[in-house]
């Protein structure tokens, strides 16, 4: 049971004021609080934060009509938006989400929004902006961002600053948590560079037939393992769209428990 001292706390937001969390509010917050535990966020450095930073670039951008623009086909003005692409732009954003989070400036989210938003950006990893991606998609893109927005931005004034991470984490809950950023990330890098050295036969005898397809890692991946190591778990846009291509739902990058 909560002290009474945790329930004033939690009535008020981070700035004060604003009304007292319902009960049907803090239901989904305490329901948001036991997902992220059982999936390692609160054992991870930063954790909550990370996991917040991936709620947000999936509510605001990942699950946008930037995915209509993901699944169609190039046309004489926009350029194919492939898988690497979008590793290399959800990966950056995520990461630029997670800085906002740190930020004391209360218009950080508008900012992000702002650089969400760039049409002239040239996107860190890749060959193009937004404007290049997302052509016919644009409008579109636009409202769907500044709506979100807005409704972090509203939230982050009605809670209190952890449960203000909750709520931004919850869209996460269920996904995947071995992405970029996630608890699970660093053991997916280590399974796919171990690999990388022809190690865990395991994994290449049971996987040869779907490898085989997927072909020979590029060389700007092979060239310098202990690099692509260390961009993958720091920075992986660094390591450009073409490379990042093949990593997407390549198995390689599975912990060797999630292996057949």
């Amino acid at each position: 049971m909560r002290s009474a001292a945790t329930a004033q706390m939690r009535s008020r937001n981070s700035w004060g004021r604003g009304p007292p969390v319902d009960e049907k509010m803090q239901a989904a917050l305490d329901w948001a609080r036991q997902s992220l535990k059982e999936m390692g966020v609160f054992e991870a450095e930063d954790g909550l934060r990370w996991a917040a930073a991936h709620g947000i670039v999936v509510s605001v951008w990942r699950n946008s009509p930037v995915e209509d623009a993901h699944a169609s086909r190039p046309t004489s003005r926009r350029k194919a938006l492939h898988d690497g692409t979008m590793f290399a732009r959800n990966t950056w954003l995520t990461r630029q989400a997670f800085d906002a989070l740190g930020s004391e400036s209360r218009f950080r989210f508008y900012d992000l929004e702002d650089l969400i938003l760039d049409r002239d950006l040239v996107w860190p990893g890749c060959e193009g902006t937004l404007t290049d991606f997302g052509w016919g998609f644009l409008g579109d893109i636009k409202k769907h961002v500044r709506h979100h927005i807005g409704m972090l931005a509203h939230f982050e004034r009605r809670l209190l600053p952890e449960d203000f991470l909750l709520f931004a984490g919850a869209p996460r809950i269920g996904t995947h948590v071995d992405h970029y950023g996630m608890p699970r990330w660093p053991a997916c890098v280590e399974a796919a560079m171990s690999r990388l050295h022809g190690e865990d036969e395991e994994f290449w005898r049971t996987r040869h037939d779907l490898m085989t397809r997927i072909g020979p890692a590029p060389a700007g991946i092979t060239g310098s393992l202990e690099a692509t190591r260390e961009r993958l778990l720091d920075a992986p846009w660094e390591l450009v769209a073409d490379n990042l291509d093949w990593f997407a739902w390549n198995p390689i990058l599975q912990p060797a428990c999630a292996t057949p």
